[in-house]
């Protein structure tokens, strides 16, 4: 019989099941968790419990219960939990379930509000997993000078999915693309763009975005076409026949750049800004990242993957049957592995430059 796992979403946006994960209908972190449970139904068994939700449902992955039926009971039987943003929540699990490994997955950076989360998180044996390797050096060095100890922090990556491969589709060597996540940078990408097109007239500029924008003169940009809100297969289906994923934004720090690598996945290269967030570890090969604030550069890049594109693909690590071995040797601890001791600081990050904390 396979061992239980329950997995605690207190910021959950749209209470769903992993079939309407396939359907467009949920948040990108919500997409993410349903469809690594899926991966690993075949060997565990997933007590899902949302925020938002009213009544139970159940599929062939799991059961999917309201958030307030958290309980000592309802956990007692268990061998893993995971919480999914929520320190708080985490702690109040602890509570609840003195024994089981628990997992507090970090899909955001902490404000710093949550500076002394660190220490309690180590005193209830809580591991943190983070979405990658740049998401947990700043989580380290985030709370590193506030707490005395630290839980265990590691990383595991948002998946790929593993049929998500190029195909063919023949590349428009005039547009560029910019998918949204949702509308992080997009002033910066405008601005750049906008020059260096100054020189390229023929170039345009693609923009999915998670609603309709108002601009102050009624018109987009020159340029600029907006696409409003995509579905995700329609999403890959641009990034396909784009020349490439433009993201030159040098603000905002994605702890997962999993578009990006969607986008490598299926041939695309990708401008981003070197140094930011995870796009280093994600697409940091054949000059996909570099100083974007250099506009002689940016268009250079344009001007020599127009004439031949990169030959780009995923990182392995990156894909859902990797990604699903990681989560499945972790879980493995319920079957009678120690958990890691608290106060351990993961090798090599806490002197690992990050980015500064969020505001």
């Amino acid at each position: 019989m396979s061992s239980a796992i329950a997995i605690i979403d207190p910021f959950c946006l749209t209470p769903s099941t992993t079939a309407a994960a396939d359907a467009d209908q949920v948040g990108g972190t919500e997409a993410v968790v349903l469809k690594v449970a899926r991966a690993l139904c075949a060997d565990f068994r997933f007590h899902f419990y949302q925020n938002g939700r009213l009544d139970m449902d159940r599929d062939r992955y799991g059961l999917y219960r309201p958030l307030d039926a958290v309980s000592a009971a309802n956990l007692s039987g268990v061998t893993g939990i995971i919480v999914i943003n929520s320190w708080k929540a985490a702690l109040k699990a602890r509570r609840l379930n003195p024994d089981c490994p628990i997992f507090l997955w970090s899909h955001t950076h902490p404000g710093r509000h949550n500076r002394r989360m660190g220490e309690a998180l180590a005193e209830a044996q809580i591991e943190i997993v983070c979405t990658s390797k740049a998401h947990a050096a700043h989580v380290t060095q985030f709370l590193a000078p506030e707490n005395r100890r630290l839980p265990k922090i590691c990383w595991i990556h948002s998946p790929v999915d593993d049929d998500l491969v190029a195909d063919g589709t023949p590349r428009d060597r005039d547009r560029l693309f910019f998918p949204g996540m949702p509308m992080k940078g997009i002033t910066e990408v405008l601005a750049k763009f906008a020059e260096i097109r100054k020189d390229r007239p023929e170039l345009s500029l693609d923009i999915a975005e998670p609603g309709n924008l108002a601009w102050p003169d009624g018109r987009a940009p020159q340029g600029v076409n907006f696409l409003g809100r995509l579905s995700h297969s329609a999403l890959i289906a641009r990034m396909r026949r784009s020349l490439c994923v433009f993201y030159p934004q040098t603000r905002t720090h994605d702890t997962t750049s999993l578009l990006l690598a969607e986008a490598n996945a299926v041939g695309t290269p990708v401008i981003a800004q070197r140094g930011l967030g995870a796009n280093d570890e994600i697409v940091g090969t054949f000059g996909q990242v570099f100083d974007t604030d250099d506009l002689k550069a940016l268009g250079e890049r344009i001007d020599i993957w127009r004439l031949a594109p990169p030959i780009v693909d995923v990182l392995p690590t990156l894909r859902m049957k990797a990604v699903a071995g990681e989560w499945r040797a972790k879980l493995g601890v319920a079957e009678g592995k120690k958990t890691h001791p608290p106060g351990v600081i993961p090798p090599g990050l806490a002197a690992r430059p990050a980015a500064a904390p969020d505001k």
